[in-house]
């Protein structure tokens, strides 16, 4: 009788060592796959309001180079002004860019796991539930 329950025992114990690991591995994975997810947004978050920046800039400010205007109906003006909004719009790009990438690696430094979609309500006392 004793030596089945050392075999449960031990059962248990292997089933419990199994059930920790599986637990951490989940853990793992989720932590991964939320630093992942605030990459991505992250990248979203800085293209949009780079590119967003751009194109409200040539909207207020596209005549001055001719801004969707064939290459060959510009004059030398549109010309001018193209080259510098193309070099200009080159270092905000690169800029942006080292950024996002700077950031990325900031991020890459922690260990963090997305909260989901978290309510928190409020009692009229302003104590939270």
């Amino acid at each position: 009788m004793e030596y089945e329950s050392d075999d449960a025992d031990e059962q248990f114990l292997e089933f419990r060592k199994q059930s920790k690991e599986r637990r951490v591995g989940r853990d793992e994975k989720y932590k991964d796959n939320s630093k992942r997810r605030l990459l991505n947004v992250l990248k979203k978050k800085f293209d949009t309001t780079i590119i967003g920046a751009l194109a409200a800039f040539e909207d207020q400010f596209g005549e001055l180079w001719g801004h969707g205007l064939p290459e060959d109906q510009l004059d030398e003006d549109q010309i001018y002004w193209k080259e510098a909004w193309m070099e200009a719009r080159a270092k905000i790009l690169d800029n942006g860019n080292a950024n996002l990438r700077a950031s990325q690696n900031e991020v890459a430094q922690y260990t963090l796991s997305w909260n989901r979609y978290v309510t928190n309500f409020q009692l009229r006392n302003n104590e939270e539930i």
